[in-house]
């Protein structure tokens, strides 16, 4: 069935695809679907759907005629909106076991294949609420309730999964959060960004993938005067081309994460730049840069006086400078007045279910999973119909602006107690949302209410133990009724995961770009490498990502409150990485990089061979490490040159003094 207008209410899964799924064509033919493995995925799919009394889901594996090029394009250009417009996104992670906390470093969440998909990087953002499953179908928790691993994973900051609109962050800052995505079609690169652009074009496929992201690139600047589209940094493999100013890849917007939207307005009715057929036409502040400031050993001295420093006018995020530096401006003087976008109206805000118990009842459905039914509800209320010893209803009369009750629920093994306060009420829109409130006595007094924005809330019980309570969005109409569904879980103290449970990651204060191998030059054979491969990174950094060369690691500054501890928030005030060459003559080098408040800093050693080394100031970006005896055979220089781009990078070179 099609709806092209009243679309009902519905939800949608997100998943990777996995050997032998269901297709459109096999989906009318149910004795053929269900000899497919893929068949179990669409099964339990729709089972949790209709367990919160939705009668619609959309999957895109069946959902999609692919054999129909024009639907398939409509579906490609429109699948962000399809994400957007849904009540809740079910996101099945079929290698991930709920058996750790997500916060744990033996869980298997920040690992799955799911994190590593171009197209799930719109699946994650676009929905209003995201609940992912393990292999079992069992709630791992919510987009909200894990935006702090969600974002140490993906590199997407938390104020998105909690309703930031994501067209304040640069379009530099965007792409970044792709960089280190794959696609089957390596044209999908592209096409899987074109919602988080709000833009659309005529997929092409074999048309190439560096084609087909130069195409989505000339799209966003028909539409965005941001010249953040411009601060990326090549590719190893293109070092040495010439390059124009549009990227190939997301990949090549890696080191883009903190760049600010440029600051077009300084230079006045320059601002638009345009593509000719002659190229990019595009307004620059340039500055000659000094010969002696070029530490590129491969540019000719003859070339170097034509090299020109050109400013994006973009700001970092850390610490507002510009990158990079901005060049003196003239007066300009010109008032431009831009046209305002219209956004996409949201067909879920009207939704005539949600507004269901504007004269009704609003019936609150309390259930204790199967970790919680040692609980009992102790005390109910007038307002509640039905309780057991697994669950309650509770209806309270709306409007009525008093409505509110407690359940109490209490172990007799135990003797733990804790509370759950109901609260309904409507947000700006006329939606009907809660307020909840969870305390460890007999008693919601005095208790803080929940953010109605907030789907999971957590309360530590006097024993030590957790209580959890998850708000699962429900679908259809029960007369004039709307049911909240409201699920209790129960972690018990001396649980592995209670570690991990309540407390959130804490952000780190910068991160450093290093290199994946090191390389030992030798004076008697000039061409003889041996590389030294980086194999540990201690303490463990839940923040950091490999790319193609570089490895990026997190840091946080010793003077700052917090827990440092790396199994708790997996923050810390130094990185020791270990690089260790493999071949006839092993070898171990140590580096150390840390954050102080006089700034990064870093320290080389030779466990091995027992040398220690001493750092001396060469320039404001260099630092040399010299051996504290005469002994050492070997010098270092370590590079430490503020990139602008959100990191430190660290050069080393090693050579035979």
């Amino acid at each position: 069935m099609q709806f092209l207008t009243d679309i009902p209410p519905y939800v949608i899964l997100s998943h990777t695809w996995e050997n032998e799924e269901i297709t459109f064509q096999d989906i009318h033919d149910l004795k053929v679907a269900k000899s497919k493995p893929g068949f179990a995925k669409v099964q339990n799919a729709c089972a949790r759907a209709r367990r919160y009394n939705f009668d619609w889901i959309w999957i895109d594996s069946c959902c999609i005629n692919k054999e129909s090029s024009a639907e398939l394009s409509e579906a490609i250009n429109s699948m962000y909106e399809y994400y957007e417009d849904a009540q809740a996104c079910y996101v099945y992670l079929c290698d991930v076991s709920a058996e750790h906390h997500p916060r744990n470093p033996n869980s298997t969440f920040r690992d799955s294949r799911w994190f590593k998909r171009g197209w799930t990087l719109q699946e994650l953002i676009a929905p209003l609420r995201v609940m992912f499953l393990d292999k079992d179908w069992k709630r791992i928790g919510t987009r909200r309730s894990l935006c702090d691993v969600v974002s140490a994973i993906t590199t997407i900051p938390m104020e998105v999964f909690r309703g930031r609109d994501i067209s304040e962050y640069s379009v530099a800052q965007r792409m970044s959060w792709a960089a280190l995505r794959e696609t089957t079609r390596p044209e999908d690169q592209a096409y899987c960004l074109m919602g988080l652009f709000g833009i659309s074009m005529a997929p092409i496929y074999e048309e190439g993938g560096m084609k087909a992201f130069m195409r989505l690139q000339q799209e966003i600047i028909r539409i965005s005067d941001d010249r953040s589209i411009f601060a990326w940094t090549a590719s190893p493999s293109s070092h040495d081309e010439e390059r124009g100013l549009l990227a190939r890849s997301p990949y090549e917007f890696r080191m883009s994460g903190e760049v600010k939207a440029s600051e077009t307005d300084s230079v006045g009715n320059w601002s638009a730049y345009s593509f000719g057929n002659d190229g990019l036409h595009i307004h620059l502040p340039l500055e000659s840069i000094p010969d002696d400031s070029l530490h590129i050993s491969d540019i000719d001295s003859d070339i170097k006086s034509t090299v020109f420093l050109a400013s994006l006018l973009c700001q970092s995020i850390t610490d507002s400078s510009y990158m990079p530096a901005a060049s003196s401006l003239d007066d300009v003087r010109e008032l431009t007045v831009r046209e305002n976008r219209f956004p996409r109206p949201i067909r879920r805000a009207n939704s005539d279910w949600q507004l269901g118990a504007l004269n009704g009842i609003i019936a609150y459905h309390v259930e204790l999973l199967p970790s919680a039914q040692h609980f009992t509800c102790t005390r109910d209320t007038p307002l509640t119909r039905y309780y057991g010893p697994r669950s309650a209803f509770v209806d309270l009369d709306w409007p009525n602006p008093t409505a509110r009750t407690t359940l109490v629920y209490e172990s007799p093994s135990t003797g733990e107690i804790f509370a759950v306060g109901l609260v309904p009420h409507f947000d700006d829109e006329d939606r009907l949302s809660y307020f909840l409130k969870l305390s460890q006595s007999d008693s919601t007094d005095g208790a803080l209410d929940c953010d109605p924005k907030v789907d999971t809330i957590v309360q530590q019980l006097g024993s030590g133990a957790y209580v959890s309570v998850t708000c699962e969005l429900r679908g259809g109409l029960l007369d004039t009724s709307s049911i909240v569904e409201l699920e209790v879980d129960y972690t018990p103290n001396g649980s592995p995961e209670i570690n991990f449970f309540a407390r959130a990651l804490r952000q780190p204060d910068a991160g450093f770009m290093v290199p994946l191998q090191l390389y030992r030059r030798s004076c008697s054979i000039p061409d003889l490498t041996e590389p030294l491969q980086l194999k540990e990174i201690f303490p463990h950094d839940f923040f950091s990502q490999t790319f193609e060369d570089l490895a990026y690691v997190t840091v946080s500054n010793a003077d700052n409150d917090g827990d440092n501890s790396p199994n708790g928030s997996g923050s810390s005030d130094y990185r020791l990485l270990t690089y260790t060459a493999l071949g006839r003559t092993p070898s171990t080098v140590c580096v150390a990089v840390g954050l102080h408040t006089s700034g990064a800093w870093s320290n080389v050693s030779l466990p091995g061979e027992g040398h220690h080394w001493d750092l001396t100031a060469v320039s404001s970006s260099t630092i040399r490490l010299s051996p504290r005896s005469d002994t050492g055979p070997i010098a270092y220089i370590a590079s430490r040159t503020n990139l602008q781009l959100g990191s430190y990078l660290l050069c080393l070179d090693w050579k035979e003094r």
